[in-house]
């Protein structure tokens, strides 16, 4: 049981989290508030901020969103996370990634039917989070070479940081995976 209150979308008394609330609706693409997002509506400031620095990460920029979720995937699963990486990787199935993707994504990530690209991408997203003093020049090279711009690798590093939250967060307030 979470250690923060989970705020329905019905119970919601003030304007600025039903404000929150309603863009989240519209903006996600899920027609839901995921747990994460209500257990924070017992601060409006800073659930409207997380709201932000998420939209701002996830849904917008040059690095596709299903990447990113993969991204968020990968180090979910590093941090043995159960939250994000089970939310995530129902936003992926819900967002048309194939079973096959998923299961190797997860069990056999070499095997991973995925552009070399991707890989590449997720797994420097993942050695950001995980592992950032480990970063080289090589590292940055190598996805230049793969054809990325700095703005390109900055996202990456920003999503890594926003799954590094999201991971401390909901695994410190014992949060509950949405029913989904």
């Amino acid at each position: 049981m979470s250690r923060f209150p989970i705020i329905e979308v019905d119970d919601v008394v003030d304007s600025k989290v039903k404000a929150v609330y309603d863009e989240i609706i519209a903006e996600l693409g899920f027609g839901i508030v995921p747990n994460i997002f209500k257990s924070m509506a017992i601060h409006p400031d800073l659930l409207e901020a997380n709201w932000k620095k998420f939209k701002a990460t996830m849904l917008t920029g040059f690095i596709p969103r299903t990447v990113k979720e993969m991204i968020g995937v990968a180090i979910s699963q590093a941090n043995n996370s159960q939250y994000a990486l089970n939310v995530h990787l129902h936003g992926l199935s819900a967002l048309g990634m194939s079973e096959a993707v998923l299961q190797t994504l997860v069990s056999d990530f070499d095997a991973c039917p995925l552009p070399e690209r991707e890989k590449a991408v997720i797994r420097f997203g993942l050695l950001a989070a995980t592992k950032p003093l480990e970063l080289s020049t090589a590292d940055f090279d190598n996805l230049q070479t793969l054809g990325l711009n700095l703005g390109e690798i900055y996202e990456i590093i920003a999503t890594a940081n926003l799954f590094t939250e999201v991971n401390q967060y909901t695994d410190a307030i014992a949060l509950e995976i949405d029913a989904l």
